[in-house]
């Protein structure tokens, strides 16, 4: 059955240029009684439903409790068409709290303006739909392993004020960044390749992104976002290079978990989602 489901769906891709994307559910959002209810996928997208969708947010709520994968078709301002919610789930095993430890990493410090420009025009890039987490994985890989470069994740959170305000399809988004040595001090350059044209300061950066122009306050835990929704339009965040996605950042806040290498799984598979290369 699920098989026949996603072979349907790659066959009405050319006429509805639909999009595929299997995800978890990182959360929802009821809302107020007059308001949508939010489903936050784990892959960043937001969608939307009625609350006369009773049934779908239910099927949602549990696959989110189960953490099922669901395979979504989606179409324009990533509204469902159809999905199908894998009757497998994955089982993690018990955690235990760890005591937080300090985390070591040392950013690659880049003396010439030049040199950050030219890596940023090397990067690869495939014009195509692609997650923002798998495309600044393998920037961030390629850049340390072609150029010894230790660079930085920055990480966008948009608050669901801002979502609802703006009907905006995404939760996060997040780009590598590295660190430019500018008139004897440190400087943030966000390395975005697919929506900028060159290296940029963070506030250029989120202008792309926020349409009402909001500064974006810089925190440094994940529950500083997550437990004030409604405060502000956007929060960012800085972490290593080796962070994924903010379930890995969630993670280190409640477990201890720190991220310190590179993962065979996650560049496969980062590679595979956004330039369609098999490794």
């Amino acid at each position: 059955m699920l098989v026949f489901f996603i072979a349907s769906i790659f066959m009405s891709l050319s006429v509805n240029a639909s999009i595929l994307v299997k995800s978890q559910i990182h959360s929802v959002d009821e809302g107020n009684k007059n308001e949508e209810t939010l489903v936050f996928l784990t892959t960043g997208q937001v969608l939307r439903l009625k609350k006369t969708e009773t049934l779908i947010r239910r099927e949602f709520t549990k696959a989110k409790t189960l953490k099922q994968w669901i395979h979504f078709q989606l179409g324009q301002n990533h509204k469902i068409e159809n999905y199908m919610i894998q009757s497998t789930q994955i089982k993690r095993p018990q955690q235990v709290p760890l005591k937080i430890q300090e985390e070591t990493y040392t950013p690659t410090i880049i003396e010439n303006i030049d040199l950050v420009s030219n890596y940023f025009h090397e990067a690869k890039y495939v014009n195509k739909e692609s997650q923002c987490y798998n495309r600044a994985h393998i920037w961030a890989y390629e850049w340390f392993t072609k150029n010894s470069i230790n660079s930085m994740k920055t990480w966008l959170f948009f608050t669901r004020k801002y979502i609802r305000k703006f009907k905006f399809d995404w939760w996060f988004h997040v780009s590598p960044s590295v660190r430019l040595m500018h008139n004897g001090n440190q400087k943030e350059m966000v390395m975005d390749i697919k929506y900028a044209r060159g290296p940029l300061d963070l506030k250029n950066w989120t202008d792309i992104f926020m349409r009402d122009d909001a500064n974006c306050p810089l925190v440094k835990t994940y529950s500083d976002y997550a437990n004030y929704p409604e405060s502000g339009s956007c929060f960012t965040m800085r972490t290593s290079m080796f962070y994924y996605q903010p379930i890995d950042i969630e993670t280190k806040e409640t477990w201890g978990s720190i991220k310190a290498n590179w993962y065979d799984e996650e560049i496969k598979q980062a590679y595979l989602e956004a330039f369609d290369e098999v490794l």
